[in-house]
């Protein structure tokens, strides 16, 4: 697939989660054998910048912006950010806090999901970017917001937002927020 349709899913999220979850006692290591994120290391080919219980930080294979990682948790713990409850918040927003400390601080970084169907990879995973985004780039993750912050029209979400919606009892979707 050429890398400016990257953004279009090669399998659908339904077909990685009807597929078995790898036997554990505990559901926080869940994992999904065919999913590449669920197996996030060096020795996969993953430029890993940071590795805990919790999360996997690495640089994005095609980098859209001066820096460009990902964060996402270890387990397979929502293979989208539609498959997220306000169970799911502390997550995120550690999520938020880890990327934000793995960039340089000046200029702030940015950070987001995509909300399938325009996300590459069925594991929940946030972006987090710091300095001039490339061309395609500023296409790729726009932010769109309407009001206090809200989200708009858009298939890119900031973490902000995506609390925001979760606190209210709402879903994330490609609609306002």
């Amino acid at each position: 697939m050429p890398s400016f349709l990257s953004c279009l899913p090669s399998r659908s999220s339904a077909a990685v989660q009807d597929e078995p979850l790898l036997p554990t006692a505990d559901a926080s290591k869940r994992v999904v054998k065919s999913c590449i994120f669920c197996n996030a290391t060096r020795e996969n080919g993953f430029a890993v910048i940071y590795e805990d219980e919790e999360f996997v930080a690495f640089h994005d294979r095609t980098p859209r912006a001066k820096e460009h990682i990902l964060v996402i948790p270890r387990a397979h713990a929502a293979s989208s950010v539609r498959d997220l409850t306000s169970q799911d918040i502390p997550m995120v927003r550690k999520m938020l806090a880890l990327g934000c400390q793995l960039v340089p601080p000046s200029p702030p970084p940015k950070a987001g999901f995509h909300i399938p169907p325009f996300s590459s990879v069925p594991h929940l995973h946030l972006h987090i970017f710091s300095g001039p985004h490339t061309f395609i780039g500023k296409f790729k993750y726009p932010i769109t917001r309407h009001g206090e912050g809200e989200k708009g029209y858009g298939w890119f979400i900031t973490p902000d937002q995506v609390v925001r919606i979760l606190q209210k009892g709402g879903k994330i979707d490609l609609g306002r927020g």
